[in-house]
């Protein structure tokens, strides 16, 4: 196992931020007045991961750059941030807000399907 950080993490990072800031400033307008505590912080988390996650793919996309901070790529941290935002949400899970969770869920399947297809297409065509 080896620490790495390359410099291109920095702005690719602060992208992640920005669409986080973003969505999350969107999300606050349509979501339910009544979710709040632990439901909430699986929906913040797993927003913040999704926003890394494709943050660092569109980065490999157009750029080819591959950012690694600490011993994980960021894209790799956009998952362990969505899982933790997956985890902190079950055991509360609500009936009241199904609806919620599907479209959000359904929402980060979808990026991740996307941002994988086009990752893997441009992998293909550059060699």
């Amino acid at each position: 196992m080896r620490i790495r950080f390359t410099l291109q993490a920095i702005p690719v990072s602060m992208a992640g931020l920005g669409l986080w800031a973003l969505i999350g400033g969107w999300y606050v307008a349509i979501a339910p007045a009544n979710t709040a505590g632990a439901d909430n912080i699986g929906i913040v988390l797993s927003t913040f991961g999704i926003c890394l996650f494709l943050a660092d793919r569109l980065a490999f996309y157009w750029l080819k750059l591959d950012c690694w901070v600490v011993i994980f790529k960021i894209w790799v941290w956009g998952l362990v941030f969505v899982a933790w935002g997956l985890v902190e949400w079950l055991p509360v899970f609500s009936k009241k807000y199904v609806s919620v969770f599907i479209a959000h869920w359904l929402t980060i399947a979808l990026v991740i399907a996307v941002s994988t297809f086009l990752v893997r297409r441009r992998r293909r065509q550059s060699e």
